[in-house]
């Protein structure tokens, strides 16, 4: 190995470690320490450079001449090999800080998650609380099946939504549990109706994205006594792709002029923000009322 290459490396190595130190002053606020270091630290490295210089090289040839001036080309030449390491030290110091600053978004958008899935669970289980309650009375043994059920989804809730994705079939299976209850609720004038079509049970989905929706199809369905009351629900898988649709009849009577207050509380707002974070824009969520049908339709 060549002198003048030993020579780089220790400067490069001495230079990362000064702007590495200058660095952890600069976080501190210690400005004015960190740039007393760096000029001091330069300085160092030139007077290593001739001390280097001197006893692999120099002393050599002239034993007897001992070289401590520190000249301009001196400064000149260590320049190069001090940058280049401070440039590897700076780099290093930025991947370090975007991994960081990278954690934290993650953690940001996990407790986010976190909080809109659990605005789900009040909603979902005073409306079912409160179907049981008045079943007790009514149909105690139907009451006791329900609560069964309830049981049931309340394990997938606690122990299974915990994660951003669960297996589709996981999901498909509390879909109807939840439609078990929901039609111990339902009056006998709705017709309900679901289609799914699976083509990999193991496909990853949001867990409990689609009971706001499910939810609100049940409040505001029509109440018509002459026409059909319906809620038509139809969620497809099919390579990378789901789509889920849903769509109820509604009157005059239960439509809100404002969509927000129709679906106050978890409503439209916490899907679209789940989507948002999960998919960024590979998404689409649409919504429409027409002729008096409200269709909602999520794809991603």
């Amino acid at each position: 190995m060549s002198i003048d290459l030993i020579t780089s490396i220790v400067l490069c190595l001495g230079s990362v470690s000064i702007v590495y130190f200058c660095i952890k002053l600069i976080d501190a606020k210690k400005f004015s320490i960190a740039i007393a270091l760096l000029i001091l630290g330069y300085i160092g490295l030139v007077y290593l450079y001739n001390i280097i210089l001197w006893e692999l090289k120099w002393n050599y040839y002239i034993p007897s001449y001992q070289r401590v001036t520190i000249t301009v080309d001196d400064f000149i030449v260590v320049f190069f090999p001090f940058g280049v390491g401070a440039g590897i030290e700076i780099i290093f110091e930025h991947l370090k800080q975007l991994k960081n600053k990278q954690q934290l978004i993650l953690e940001k958008t996990k407790a986010e998650l976190n909080f809109l899935k659990g605005q789900i669970s009040p909603h979902f289980l005073f409306n079912t609380i409160n179907t049981i309650f008045w079943l007790i009375v009514k149909d105690p043994k139907e009451a006791q099946q329900l609560l069964m059920t309830l049981s049931d989804m309340l394990r997938y809730q606690l122990y299974e939504c915990e994660q951003n994705f669960v297996p589709i079939q996981k999901e498909v299976d509390y879909l109807n549990h939840l439609f078990k209850i929901q039609e111990s609720r339902k009056r006998e004038d709705v017709v309900i109706n679901k289609t799914i079509e699976i083509e990999d049970k193991n496909f990853m989905i949001p867990p409990l994205l689609f009971l706001p929706l499910i939810e609100n199809a049940m409040k505001y369905v029509s109440q018509k006594k002459k026409e059909e009351n319906f809620i038509h629900l139809y969620l497809q898988q099919k390579e990378n792709s789901c789509v889920f649709e849903i769509r109820n009849s509604v009157d005059e009577s239960t439509v809100s002029i404002k969509e927000d207050k129709k679906y106050s509380g978890i409503g439209l707002s916490n899907i679209q923000k789940r989507l948002k974070l999960l998919f960024g824009d590979a998404h689409e969520f649409k919504t429409l009322q027409l002729n008096n049908i409200y269709y909602a339709n999520i794809k991603f």
